[in-house]
């Protein structure tokens, strides 16, 4: 589905922790921010590339991807 999924830990330890995480997804490169269960894109926004059912498709592997990391 998506490549090279790698992840930061932001203000690590303190309150406002926050996992920002990058991908690749057919050879376009995507950044947001992960906190409290909820995807923040950067831009470009994958939903202007991605018709809706992929980008839930890929939204919920980041789901599952990120709560394995973060637990």
């Amino acid at each position: 589905m998506f490549e090279n999924f790698e992840v930061k830990h932001l203000f690590e330890d303190q309150v406002h922790e926050r996992h920002q995480f990058q991908l690749n997804i057919a050879g376009d490169s995507y950044q947001g921010i992960f906190h409290e269960g909820e995807i923040k894109w950067f831009h470009p926004q994958p939903h202007n590339k991605l018709d809706e059912d992929h980008l839930q498709q890929v939204e919920e592997k980041v789901h599952d991807v990120m709560q394995k990391l973060i637990h």
